[in-house]
């Protein structure tokens, strides 16, 4: 049965609402006949153009990413300059090529501007090498059909990369921290010659890579490879979201360019002697406050993670590590004798849902951002657990953190752009 016999015969004597108008009778059968492909919907598209997707052209441009970290949840991403699917190939050590599809419902994922690929769990300490297939894929106009057909690019190749994944077992473990980048280039490019030389097993970015997410087609540059260069091809990244990464019309799609386990924004990992844990403060004000528009949440998802804080320090990777750390991009304490009258303390709400597991379970030192001004806090009576606070976007106010963990010992330092040591010690086994 046809379209117009299964309405004759259903009785209908109006069509459907579209652009706020209803039609009815024949007229709504006329306005949705399509049955004419005669007509040319868009006469001033040019027959052979491409109505969506892309055309054949350079697909890999900027690096790629690697993120976790731990290897059983790695995740890499790759920014990619035209609409293409494809595929990634991984290889442990010198072993045969291993092929990883991106699907979605049954379909290869289709992608404007980065494709991401979860890999199985990778053995510890193992170098792991990698490479993205990728082909473009387009919609082109033929005669007078506007959406056309499909057409695939030819399959290019991204050069082969390498990266060594987090050993929970090793004697040591080395780190660098970035946080409140704020998309200033010369502090991106400073602070990553900087880890270059370092070398850690892994950077974590703890926080306000971003102003605000506000174009998509931004956000690579934003969180994958600032001013276009690589920052965790060679060693994984551990993201931690900030309060600006809540802002902006593409906040909701950030997860598409970052790589944390499930894409959760609080999660943990071991690597050697230290068991890390990452969580998310959300924002810096109520979720009642007018600047959010009535979408904030975060309460409901502090106290989840209040949840998840007091199962996962049960469990054994965290328990029989000697040394116990919080990355979050929020300070929970904040007192600050450079800024007298302050009325920030802290987040209080997250203080309130976590401090007393953290305490139990012995975390020694939380790593935060946020004030734009560096600051060491040992632990004292009103505040229990020791806490760093990194520096500012200016480059004149950054920092960069260093740490190394042994069985025995693990010592931070925090130093400016420069080179300069603003804080460094040594903490002994939780």
């Amino acid at each position: 049965m046809d379209r117009r016999e299964f309405l004759a015969k259903s009785g209908f004597s109006a069509g459907v609402v579209g652009a706020g108008v209803l039609t009815t009778g024949a007229a709504a059968l006329q306005a949705q006949d399509y049955s004419d492909y005669s007509k040319d919907p868009r006469p001033d598209v040019a027959e052979g153009s491409c109505t969506a997707g892309s055309l054949d052209g350079p697909i890999f441009v900027r690096p790629p990413m690697v993120a976790g970290p731990s290897g059983d949840a790695i995740t890499i991403l790759q920014p990619i300059e035209r609409t293409a699917t494809g595929y990634l190939e991984y290889a442990i050590e010198g072993g045969d090529w291993q092929r990883v599809d991106a699907l979605q419902a049954g379909m290869k994922r289709l992608a404007e501007h980065v494709l991401k690929f979860r890999l199985p769990p990778l053995p510890p300490g193992k170098t792991i090498r990698y490479r993205t297939t990728a082909t473009t894929i387009g919609w082109v106009k033929v005669r007078q059909f506007y959406h056309g057909e499909v057409k695939s690019g030819q399959p290019q190749t991204s050069e082969e990369r390498s990266f060594r994944t987090l050993d929970p077992h090793a004697d040591s473990t080395t780190f660098a921290v970035w946080n409140d980048t704020h998309e200033n280039d010369e502090t991106l490019a400073r602070l990553r010659s900087l880890t270059e030389t370092t070398k850690p097993d892994f950077l974590l970015w703890n926080g306000d890579q971003s102003n605000d997410c506000h174009f998509e087609n931004a956000m690579a540059e934003q969180f994958i490879c600032p001013t276009g260069a690589a920052i965790a091809d060679r060693w994984p990244l551990a993201y931690v979201r900030g309060n600006h990464e809540c802002r902006g019309p593409a906040a909701w799609s950030l997860a598409e360019f970052t790589g944390s386990p499930d894409d959760l924004f609080y999660y943990g990992f071991r690597s050697g002697p230290l068991a890390a844990l990452v969580m998310d403060t959300g924002e810096d004000k109520a979720d009642n406050s007018p600047y959010y528009g009535g979408t904030a949440a975060y309460t409901q998802m502090q106290a989840t993670q209040s949840k998840w804080l007091q199962s996962a320090v049960q469990e054994e990777w965290f328990r029989t590590a000697p040394h116990k750390v919080l990355f979050c991009h929020i300070p929970l304490w904040f007192d600050h004798p450079r800024i007298p009258n302050n009325p920030f303390h802290g987040h209080e709400v997250c203080r309130n849902f976590w401090k007393k597991t953290l305490v139990d379970a012995g975390v020694k030192l939380v790593v935060s951002g946020h004030t734009h001004d560096y600051l060491w806090m040992p632990a004292t009576e009103s505040q229990p657990i020791a806490q760093l606070v990194g520096g500012a976007p200016n480059p004149k106010y950054a920092t960069h953190i260093t740490g190394k963990a042994t069985k025995d010992e693990l010592t931070i330092q925090m130093s400016n752009l420069d080179g300069k040591v603003l804080a460094e010690f040594a903490m002994g086994k939780s």
